[in-house]
């Protein structure tokens, strides 16, 4: 009798460990760099003058609120200046959220908030979902 005692603080002792570790952890999660997030493209812009990264997509839902990642407002920029990513990858991106757009599909993107232009956080993928 003695011994499963021991074996069950035991195992208390080590859920509880784990459990102090997951809390520990915790913090770390609500402060993560990029987030996945579906949205609807409901305007797309693209700019000259390299403001705002040259391009972005206006989303039908608050990033902030969908992902909890610090982002201004529903856009995101893909980067046609080319600082996040090459001018290439930026306007196929740019690219996807005008199909996105345009064929009224919901579209899946990973947003960064860690790389921003002008506020607004950099999108680094856009997938077209099917009807």
């Amino acid at each position: 009798m003695k011994e499963d005692k021991t074996i069950g603080t035991a195992r208390l002792g080590t859920a509880g460990l784990l459990c102090a570790v997951l809390l520990g952890m915790a913090p770390m999660v609500g402060h993560a760099a990029e987030a996945r997030m579906s949205a609807e493209v409901v305007r797309t812009l693209a700019s000259e003058d390299g403001s705002y990264g040259g391009c972005m997509a206006q989303l039908s839902d608050s990033i902030a609120e969908a992902t909890g990642l610090d982002c201004s407002g529903r856009w995101v920029s893909f980067s046609c200046s080319g600082e996040h990513a090459s001018k290439a990858e930026a306007m196929r991106l740019y690219d996807a959220a005008q199909l996105a757009f345009v064929s009224g599909r919901r579209a899946v993107l990973r947003v960064d908030d860690a790389r921003k232009h002008d506020s607004y956080c950099f999108a680094s993928r856009i997938d077209v979902l099917a009807e």
